[in-house]
């Protein structure tokens, strides 16, 4: 083997196995099966046991069964079938894996649908996918909306699920008077009894009216699930289309990688059947919180504790108290609400075992307040996914050291990971190399709805999947994340990672959140600007100035990554809608920003007219 191809930053079965810890291993059997049979398979072991909390409401996972079978009966007589696409457009709610199940079993596909959506991006969404069927709540936010998609033909038929039937009878009737100016009733033009393919507007009472004797459909694992809507970088949104199988090897990828085993050292098991008590609080409609929070926590036979409304640090808080939930899926901001909350000292969150952060980079100052808070050390563990790896493709293992906590760890069981020159993807860098990173595993989706060009540039006839992101892989096979590919900023031709450099700035104390941006500069082409935001804490005259961070950065980075303007937000950065620092929001203030100045520059007396 020569010395080139043995240092080939390739994270493979033959590099990997001798990699993983104790008792994983890399080369696992998974079963070609669709995930209404990983559900069953669930439902007979753990039938007994709670499946969902929701605000003091219990259903096991027999009487979820029987609601997913009754749901999955009205969709059909509804007209419901194969090939049909049904929108899920909702908080998280028990609805969500209910009606999510059923529509798999009626043979449909599944459309996540984000709960912040304009009207024109839930149009724009509806006409892409094709989704014939919404489901919604009675909140006026989502169904005045869904009923508009109706009335304009966006959609044929939309079903009413009412949250406050879901609660205890005394929270149903203290949420409907609180709510009681959000709340929409349900449009009556369909009163009459009987579900057919011409309801317009059915609830869900009316939906789930019948014994659960559903069509019984010989489902094949291979044919798309669900649809994930992600913008990536180009800002298009495109729909990654995950299949049954792909979701399915991603729960036993997890599984092997966390879960317990015999040969396993039993401190670092950190996933048990039959026992997790899974705090979901980050959106089901995004591929993590489908994932992690709910198929794969189901698998496990664990027990959802569904919030609607994470960013209600208290009652998240609380919730953590009561009910002690021991592994917490979240999301770096998510984690960074809870540090910040004045009186976090003041509730007991030791239950927590295993936090699981992806979504973005996870700032060591948030990760350290976190566990600070908690009153456990290396108790967060983090991973790396797309929309298009259904999602998670790598991850610490739970006995990961403290210093591996910048890397996002080794690639799943059964996954590939290589590095490859981003302008040649036939070029395979050298450990320690920055280049493109690909992936190629079971759980790599089918490709991209209703665009072949676009899944053309980014799937390889061989399954490689060309991420656009930017890292490089270590002697012990573990990933580092450097950025995005379209995010590279270039001063004088010097690559400057804004990642790279938020990560440091977020390193000083004083910094609560950082976002770096290129911003053009006559001298060197583009140049760094960091918004930063301090500490709430921390009193405005022992902020450090702008030399002061510049001197700061310069004992760990490059002279040219060093931002040149730096601009303080005395408010929350700007988020996506799953948390996610949006630097295309800061970019677009940006360009405006800009063009005004030209504009008035262009108007200033004197300025001959162009």
């Amino acid at each position: 083997m020569s010395r080139k191809k043995a240092n080939a930053a390739w994270a493979n079965k033959d590099t990997l196995s001798s990699a993983y810890p104790q008792g994983v291993s890399w080369d696992i059997d998974i079963p070609h099966i669709n995930l209404l049979t990983l559900l069953d398979q669930t439902i007979v072991r753990f039938s007994r046991r709670p499946a969902i909390d929701f605000m003091d409401k219990k259903i096991t996972y027999e009487e979820f069964g029987q609601m997913v079978n009754q749901a999955a009966k009205g969709l059909q007589d509804m007209g419901v079938r194969p090939g049909h696409k049904v929108g899920l457009y909702m908080p998280n709610t028990p609805y969500y894996p209910i009606m999510f199940f059923a529509a798999l079993r009626a043979g449909a596909t599944i459309v996540n649908f984000s709960p912040l959506y304009t009207q024109s991006e839930l149009e724009n969404q509806c006409k892409d996918s094709g989704t014939d069927v919404m489901i919604t709540t009675e909140l006026s936010e989502f169904y005045d909306k869904t009923v508009k998609l109706r009335e304009d033909g966006f959609v044929n038929q939309v079903v009413q699920c009412p949250i406050y039937d879901m609660l205890p009878t005394v929270k149903s009737y203290a949420y409907r008077f609180l709510k009681r100016n959000e709340i929409t009733n349900p449009i009556k033009s369909d009163s009459a009894r009987g579900l057919n393919n011409t309801r317009r507007f059915v609830t869900f009472e009316e939906l789930t009216h019948n014994a659960g004797n559903y069509t019984a459909l010989n489902i094949d694992p291979d044919q798309p699930a669900v649809f994930q809507y992600t913008g990536g970088t180009t800002g298009v949104p495109k729909g990654a289309m995950l299949s049954h199988f792909n979701l399915v090897a991603n729960t036993y990828q997890i599984q092997e990688y966390f879960g317990t085993n015999p040969k396993r050292q039993k401190p670092y098991e950190a996933l048990h059947e039959g026992r997790e008590k899974v705090l979901a609080a980050i959106p089901y409609f995004h591929v993590f919180g489908m994932m992690v929070a709910m198929i794969g926590s189901m698998k496990l036979g664990g027990e959802l504790i569904i919030m609607p409304n994470p960013r209600d640090t208290k009652e998240l808080l609380k919730t953590i108290e009561k009910k002690q939930p021991t592994l917490f899926p979240a999301v770096p901001r998510l984690l960074q609400s809870i540090t910040e909350y004045p009186k976090v000292k003041h509730y007991d969150l030791t239950s927590l075992e295993n936090v699981i952060s992806g979504g973005a980079a996870l700032p060591d100052n948030v990760k350290q307040a976190f566990e600070n808070a908690v009153g456990k050390k290396n108790i967060i563990i983090q991973g790396y996914g797309l929309s298009e790896t259904s999602p998670v493709a790598a991850s610490n293992p739970p006995e990961g050291k403290p210093n591996l906590s910048e890397t996002v760890g080794m690639p799943y069981p059964k996954t590939e990971i290589k590095i490859v020159d981003p302008d040649d993807s036939s070029k395979v860098k050298e450990i320690g190399e920055v280049g493109e990173i690909c992936i190629r595993g079971p759980q790599v989706m089918l490709g991209y709805h209703n665009k072949a060009d676009e899944t053309a540039k980014v799937l390889t006839k061989d399954g490689w999947y060309l991420t656009g992101d930017l890292g490089f892989l270590d002697d012990k096979m573990y990933l580092k994340i450097v950025d995005r590919k379209k995010r590279m900023i270039i001063v004088n031709g010097h690559n400057a990672y804004p990642s790279q450099i938020e990560s440091e700035l977020c390193k000083h104390p004083s910094i609560a959140e950082a976002v770096v941006i290129g911003v053009p500069d006559e001298r060197s082409g583009e140049a760094a600007k960091a918004f930063v935001r301090f500490r709430p804490d921390l009193p405005k005259d022992e902020r450090p100035d702008a030399d002061y961070l510049r001197a700061f950065l310069s004992r760990s980075l490059n002279k040219l990554d060093i931002p040149k303007t730096f601009e303080v937000r005395e408010e929350e950065l700007p988020k996506t809608s799953i948390g996610k620092p949006d630097f295309k929001a800061l970019e677009e203030e940006e360009r405006i920003k800009r063009e005004n100045q030209a504009r008035q520059q262009n108007n200033k007396p004197g300025t001959p007219s162009p």
